[in-house]
């Protein structure tokens, strides 16, 4: 899954609860899984209700730090998945820089973990029924992708907050 569609599905999980004054809010990740890899220690880790902004700090780190260890940075006028902005070379080079900034890739929530999740695949097939059921015309291509049925169907003004509310009823145990 590429960095950007990562960040899509992260960003799916924004919270959008009203909280009191000093309070917030937050879903209850899965706690760490015994024999999770030592190299992700340190990591930031993102949860499915990470703020679009948090999720933004932790990103803009790690491009920052992948910049500042040679990665090239292409020209804004190129077309690019995540919209206006800076744009970085996606050829992996220089391989040194990804290692030096691996500390600061951010992690995904561990429900949206393949590897960690047990019930990912079944949970994935909720999602795409609850994007179904509010008027979303998609079908799971595998576990974590989805595309648009065939034909011409009306995409929903609410898109957006419809795959929120549903990676969250799926994953989030909002059931």
């Amino acid at each position: 899954m590429s960095r950007y569609l990562l960040l899509a599905v992260v960003l799916l999980g924004a919270c959008s609860t009203p909280v009191e004054q000093d309070q917030v809010a937050t879903l209850a990740s899965a706690p760490p899984v015994a024999g999770a890899p030592a190299a992700d220690a340190g990591r930031p880790q993102l949860r499915l209700d990470t703020s679009d902004e948090e999720a933004q700090r932790f990103w803009t780190a790690y491009d920052d730090c992948l910049v500042a260890n040679g990665v090239k940075v292409n020209p804004v006028d190129q077309p690019g998945p995540a919209g206006p902005g800076r744009r970085l070379d996606q050829s992996g080079e220089p391989k040194s820089a990804y290692v030096a900034c691996k500390g600061k890739l951010p992690l995904q929530p561990p429900e949206l973990d393949d590897q960690i999740n047990p019930q990912y695949a079944a949970q994935w097939n909720d999602n795409v029924r609850c994007l179904r059921a509010h008027g979303l015309m998609v079908h799971a291509t595998e576990p974590g992708s989805w595309t648009y049925d065939d034909g011409d169907h009306p995409i929903p003004a609410n898109q957006d907050e419809l795959e929120k509310s549903c990676l969250l009823e799926a994953f989030g145990g909002k059931k």
